[in-house]
């Protein structure tokens, strides 16, 4: 059967899909015409795609691959400031310049800044997890990090339990995938989201109280000058982080603690190995990227493995696949936290369009698989259920049940001892 990346009813077949992203061996470039792409793998070819302005542009980033059911639709449909992927290269350099004097981009910086904000909020949710199984998508994987992009932002805690019904629709989106959430009545949710993006944005300019977090220092920034940086935009900025930060850093989260419990020793070292610790983290990042995938169009005639690419083509990066190159990380598929060049995996893209969280996202990963750990040492994964989000982009769990076990037994879960 053809893989068709798009599918919005989701696979239980997942291994077999990730494999089919992540392997692709048969040819590094291709093009399908029914997707109307062009395929691209492998690790260098990836590689220039992602580092190369001249040659891939990004106009086409959040677009959907092909018309997919309504829910996908309105993110194309937005009214929201290009920014990041779809921004022309000058307003891009500027915003990028501008949020990485306030942004931590090293661990060192963000561990001073966060550490501790991260630590605390992966303590209570981990305290308070009840019943057996717990899940530890749904209470832990899928809330923890909009908690942490709240307070980075500077929004209260309590406004996660507070906010209308597209906040309910973006946890349902990050659990179950967009078509599993689509329903009448919420396929405008993230227009209700920039509406209260800009809402809050505006009461703050309005108060002449910028107040704290992010929200505070880009205001603090505009100094009640537009020219400098407008209401607008600060919202957009709001926007794209909460989506952003939110749903990959909850996919990575839950493919961390998926990859930690295949082996109760690899648990066990999260709790007291901080150098184990952070390759865990890396070799998940590589191993099992959120992000399949990233769109670009080329913006001239372009020759990668003497194949020439039109000027104008839609092309799907398949970052899986650059994790998975055999000539960079020889046995890809095995999980390996000792491998070498672990800092080369493509996760966080690469260049000019470097993730701008990756130093938060990770510190998130850390500290929430060191708190798991000493908290839960005998909790177990009962079984992963997997769902194949209708993008390619993201490949996200549904859920991760967890049961606790006798600490002197035999580990049905794994087989094995804990």
């Amino acid at each position: 059967m053809r893989l068709d990346p798009c599918d919005t009813h989701g696979s239980t077949e997942f291994d077999q899909i990730r494999h089919a992203l992540d392997g692709f061996t048969s040819s590094r470039i291709f093009h399908d015409p029914e997707l109307g792409l062009w395929l691209i793998a492998g690790h260098d070819n990836v590689r220039i795609a992602l580092t190369e302005p001249q040659l891939f542009f990004t106009a086409t980033h959040l677009a959907p691959i092909r018309p997919l059911a309504d829910a996908a639709a309105v993110w194309a449909g937005l009214d929201v400031p290009a920014l990041f992927g779809g921004a022309d290269p000058a307003q891009h350099t500027r915003i990028r310049a501008l949020l990485r004097e306030m942004f931590p981009s090293t661990p060192e910086r963000a561990g001073q800044k966060w550490a501790a904000t991260v630590t605390a909020h992966a303590e209570h949710l981990t305290a308070t997890l009840t019943g057996n199984p717990v899940d530890l998508v749904s209470g832990v994987a899928a809330c923890l990090p909009l908690l942490v992009i709240l307070d980075v932002l500077g929004l209260p805690s309590d406004t996660a339990d507070s906010l209308p019904d597209w906040a309910n629709w973006l946890r349902q989106s990050t659990v179950d995938g967009l078509a599993a959430a689509a329903s009448p009545g919420r396929e405008h949710a993230l227009r209700g989201f920039l509406g209260w993006c800009r809402t809050v944005v505006t009461a703050r300019a309005d108060l002449g109280d910028p107040g704290p977090g992010l929200i505070g220092e880009l205001l603090r920034h505009r100094d009640g000058d537009d020219t400098r940086l407008n209401v607008d935009t600060i919202a957009a900025l709001v926007f794209h982080l909460t989506v952003a930060g939110w749903h990959t850093t909850s996919s990575a989260l839950a493919y961390a603690i998926d990859h930690a419990q295949a082996d109760p020793h690899r648990w066990a070292r999260l709790a007291d190995n901080d150098h184990y610790l952070t390759t865990h983290v890396e070799e998940s990042l590589r191993h099992t990227s959120a992000l399949a995938g990233l769109l670009r169009v080329t913006a001239t005639d372009v020759t990668l493995d003497e194949i020439t690419i039109p000027a104008g083509s839609r092309c799907l990066l398949l970052i899986g696949s650059a994790n998975h190159d055999p000539r960079i990380y020889p046995g890809p598929h095995q999980f390996d936290p000792g491998r070498a060049r672990l800092s080369q995996h493509l996760s966080f893209g690469a260049g000019p369009h470097h993730c701008l969280g990756a130093a938060l996202a990770r510190l998130q990963l850390r500290a929430t698989l060191r708190v798991l750990a000493r908290r839960l040492p005998y909790q177990r994964i009962a079984a992963s259920r997997y769902r194949f989000a209708p993008d390619i982009r993201l490949l996200s769990h549904a859920g991760l049940p967890a049961v606790a076990v006798c600490p002197f037994s035999h580990d049905p879960a794994t087989g094995g001892q804990p």
